[in-house]
């Protein structure tokens, strides 16, 4: 009983101060906000972001295992090459002039698909190592290129169509045009 009237005691004289205005009475005085301890947590930070070697502009490919080899391989030039100033129609025609052997209209003709339709296919190759170092050496040239595999058809090709390839404008639908937009 001696030690909660002791508490009580302390804790008055904590919060009530004298007031020496003539009046006798105690004024009560709010508490002072402390803060709290710091106590350290086994959360976990900030992440590290993604791998650069994985997710970068790397030439990167993904096989299964048990998949059989694709007949061919296409070289895609992606819409992201026009993201830098410095990749004109001009300047990304003429890279693909110097590591394909393309013409200038067709050179042209697949820079601009590249850029209004998000990719164009710029080269399809049996040999996987080929379309490896034909990316590669259009990545030197600051161009944003992937290699995907290409499918088995059924029957043969398009008629006109010996590239294999599947890009606009190679096929039946035309010069520039896609399916279900022709102009008549």
């Amino acid at each position: 009983c001696r030690i909660i009237a002791a508490a009580v005691a302390i804790l008055a004289r904590l919060y009530l101060r004298p007031t020496f205005s003539g009046f006798a009475a105690h004024q009560v005085v709010a508490a002072q906000p402390t803060l709290a301890p710091v106590r350290e947590t086994l959360a976990p930070g900030v992440p590290l972001g993604t791998d650069p070697k994985r997710f970068g502009e790397a030439v990167r490919w993904l096989l299964d295992e048990d998949a059989e080899k694709p007949p061919e391989w296409h070289v895609m030039l992606l819409s992201e090459t026009f993201a830098r100033k410095r990749n004109t129609v001009y300047h990304v025609t003429a890279s693909l002039m110097s590591e394909l052997p393309l013409t200038l209209a067709e050179a042209t003709r697949k820079t601009e698909h590249a850029r209004d339709h998000f990719f164009s296919v710029v080269n399809t190759t049996p040999e996987w190592q080929q379309a490896i170092t034909i990316a590669k050496a259009l990545q030197r040239k600051g161009l944003v290129v992937r290699v995907v595999p290409g499918f088995a058809r059924d029957g043969a090709a398009d008629e006109g169509d010996q590239r294999g390839g599947w890009q606009v404008g190679q096929g039946k639908y035309g010069e520039d045009s896609a399916p279900g937009t022709s102009e008549a």
